[in-house]
């Protein structure tokens, strides 16, 4: 029994990990940073430049809000649906672009790893 509460606890914190690393902060500072990278994106998407540094931010609240203790549940659960919204919208904004395949899947891949976090974070707390 102990070695699946941690096999579920490890799973969870590198579920989690990935999506506040890669998503929350670096992506956050680069929306924020606006390299050239998010530069040609926003043109190639018809979005504002301004619209990425705001969502950058947000990226960077939801990463640290990912990590609150247990009893700010319901603000944890509002990072998990803005980086579900995020991901959906990143993935059709691609997608009405005709952007390639890979553009497309990357923040559905993205959104499955975040539901994963999600599941495990309902199940730890029936654990603990």
């Amino acid at each position: 029994m102990k070695e699946k509460i941690l096999n579920k606890k490890g799973f969870y914190f590198i579920t989690t990990g990935v999506i506040a690393i890669l998503v929350g902060l670096l992506g956050g500072v680069m929306d924020i940073v606006q390299p050239q990278g998010v530069i040609d994106t926003a043109a190639a998407l018809g979005y504002p430049l301004y619209f990425f540094a705001l969502l950058g931010v947000f990226k960077i609240l939801g990463a640290i809000a990912l990590f609150l203790p247990k009893q700010y549940d319901r603000i944890r659960d509002v990072a998990y649906a803005g980086f579900a919204f995020d991901f959906v919208f990143a993935s059709f904004s691609h997608y009405s672009v005709n952007d390639g395949i890979v553009k497309i899947i990357i923040p559905l891949v993205f959104l499955v790893i975040l539901s994963v976090s999600f599941y495990l974070k309902d199940r730890l707390k029936k654990i603990d």
